[in-house]
C-alpha cells in the first residue's frame, strides 16, 4: 500500500512526533540530548522555522511544536534525523517508521499541546536543558504577520535595498559578503523556501543557500 501523502503548508503550525525502534534508545545520555538540541538550533538557522516547544520524552521519543515559516517540513525532518543518526552511529535502524506530523488548526489546540509538554517537563519525563531557544510569540497573531510571502515581494524588497544603496541589484549581489548577509536576513523575514531564496540571489542551489546559512551560525 502506498504511503499517504503528508499535509504540507508552508505557513503551517505542526506537532511533530518521532519515536525510536526497540533496538536502541533514542537518547541514552544527556550528552546525546544536548547534541540533538544543538542540531535543532542549527536547523532553525538553516530552515528558518519557529520552535515553540520541545520534549525529549524519556529515552525513546521526541516532540516538537513548530511553525514551518516557509520551509519544507519534510526536508527539515529528514535533515534533522539523518544528522542525529550520523552522530549516534548506530548500525541498525534508529527511528521507528516515519515521524508523525499533525497540523495544528486553532489556538486552543496549540495551547493544549504546549501545556502538555510543559507539564511533562515539570513532572520530569521531558528533558529540559538550561539552553532555551524557543520562540515565545503567539503564532496565530505574529508569525510572519509582516514578513515577505512571495518571490515577487522579495524581489521588490531587494530592489528597494539596492536603490537605497544607489546601485543595481546585479552589483549588490556581486559582493558575496553583502549577498550572504542579505540571504540570512531574507531567510529570517520571509516564508520563502531555500529554492526561492537561491533563485532570488542569482540562481544559487538549495545546497549553497544552506551552506551560507550554516556558516552564519
Amino acid at each position: 500500500m502506498a504511503r499517504k501523502a503528508r499535509e504540507a503548508a508552508p505557513d503551517g503550525l505542526y506537532h511533530i512526533q518521532q519515536s525510536s525502534t526497540d533496538q536502541r534508545c533514542l537518547f541514552e545520555s544527556n550528552e546525546e540530548r544536548m547534541k540533538f538540541l544543538e542540531l535543532i538550533k542549527e536547523a532553525k538557522q538553516i530552515y528558518g522555522f519557529k520552535l515553540y516547544a520541545y520534549c525529549l520524552e524519556d529515552k525513546n521519543a521526541y516532540h516538537l511544536v513548530i511553525h514551518a515559516n516557509g520551509c519544507d517540513v519534510t526536508k527539515l525532518m529528514k535533515s534533522l534525523n539523518i544528522a542525529y543518526a550520523m552522530y549516534v552511529k548506530f548500525d541498525g535502524p534508529l527511528f521507528k517508521d516515519r515521524y508523525k506530523s499533525t497540523l495544528i488548526e486553532n489556538k486552543c489546540e496549540f495551547e493544549r499541546i504546549i501545556a502538555e509538554i510543559i507539564c511533562s517537563k515539570k513532572l520530569g519525563s521531558c528533558f529540559n536543558s538550561e539552553t532555551e531557544f524557543c520562540d515565545d510569540e503567539d503564532p496565530f497573531e505574529s508569525v510572519c504577520k509582516d514578513c515577505i510571502k512571495t518571490s515577487e515581494d522579495a524581489y521588490q524588497k531587494l530592489l528597494e535595498i539596492a536603490d537605497a544603496e544607489q546601485i543595481a541589484v546585479e552589483e549588490l549581489l556581486k559582493d558575496k559578503d553583502r549577498r550572504n548577509a542579505l540571504i540570512v536576513t531574507f531567510r529570517k523575514t520571509s516564508i520563502l523556501s531555500l529554492k526561492d531564496i537561491g533563485e532570488l540571489f542569482g540562481g544559487l542551489t538549495e545546497s549553497s543557500v544552506s551552506k551560507i546559512l550554516k556558516s552564519s551560525l
